[in-house]
């Protein structure tokens, strides 16, 4: 049903790989997507990767303030060894597993993204790729309009970057990480649900409590797809995804082999997309070259 909308989907849809190194030394990374919105490289994402990014920059950018004024101190050589041993001890040091280094791949070596702009209330944020190459991206997306036809009942499909770990290690002569050879790109893995219902939800962050607006699909949205296209059969992109929710069942049924009276909770996940009628908003607030459909 959705093979030739995967076709188109898959053009536009990249992997943003998130690189971390500890204090301690231990490296890992964390994956997510990116839909390329038009030729001039501007993406749209999930908010909540900026904000991880963004966090974890921050605490390398205090790491290497903290080694700064270290070697700051021992190299003044107007006051004594002692004195400046125990002006360093004074100095707050982060803990052993605060992020020390950090990179982000976008798809292409060498890329970073530009003027980021968050919608917070829909986790939903729009940045601009350099350098891009247009014609590396054979389809660009169209975004659905809102109209009669867009509620519950309809079946859309979910993109991103599932089921796979990337183990970066870093190279402290080029002072980079080093992605293990095969593990980029990533394989994309396409989940199909149910458009269940239209919700409006405070997302963390956001100005006051400002609900943003959304869709739910019957089927969970996967690590690792944060940002994706949710679309439908003819490739048109629905919603970007967000989160997961989990409702509890209300169903204890005992847990096989286990002590008497101990009981499984069961839980439906379902996944929450950030609904195409900000997205359409906010490219044409930010005056972004975009497409969509007549309805």
């Amino acid at each position: 049903m959705f093979s030739e909308a995967y076709n188109l989907a898959r053009c536009f849809t990249l992997p943003v790989v998130i690189s971390n190194r500890t204090i301690r030394g231990a490296c890992h990374s964390m994956i997510g997507a990116c839909v390329v919105v038009n030729r001039a490289g501007w993406v749209l994402t999930a908010a909540h990767l900026i904000d991880a990014i963004q966090k974890q920059f921050e605490s390398a950018q205090k790491y290497r303030n903290y080694r700064g004024d270290v070697r700051d101190m021992e190299q003044d050589l107007s006051s004594s060894s002692a004195w400046r041993k125990s002006k360093v001890r004074t100095f707050k040091r982060p803990g052993a597993d605060a992020v020390c280094n950090h990179s982000v791949w976008w798809g292409r070596d060498g890329v970073r993204l530009l003027d980021v702009k968050l919608l917070p209330s829909c986790d939903l944020a729009l940045g601009r790729l350099e350098p891009f190459d247009p014609e590396s991206v054979a389809r660009y997306p169209v975004f659905k309009t809102p109209g009669p036809d867009y509620g519950p009942g309809r079946s859309l499909c979910r993109l991103g970057f599932s089921f796979h770990e990337i183990t970066p290690t870093y190279d402290e002569q080029r002072d980079a990480f080093v992605l293990p050879p095969g593990s980029v790109p990533p394989p994309l893995f396409p989940i199909e649900g149910m458009l269940t219902r239209v919700v409006l939800t405070a997302m963390p962050g956001a100005p006051d409590g400002e609900r943003g607006k959304f869709i739910e699909t019957s089927s969970p949205g996967l690590r690792g797809q944060s940002g994706g296209p949710i679309f439908d059969t003819d490739g048109a992109v629905w919603a970007l995804q967000s989160h997961t929710r989990h409702y509890p069942l209300g169903f204890t049924p005992q847990v096989p082999g286990r002590a008497k009276g101990q009981v499984e909770h069961q839980f439906l996940n379902v996944g929450v997309g950030a609904h195409a009628e900000p997205i359409l908003q906010f490219l044409a607030q930010q005056k972004i070259e975009h497409q969509r459909t007549q309805q």
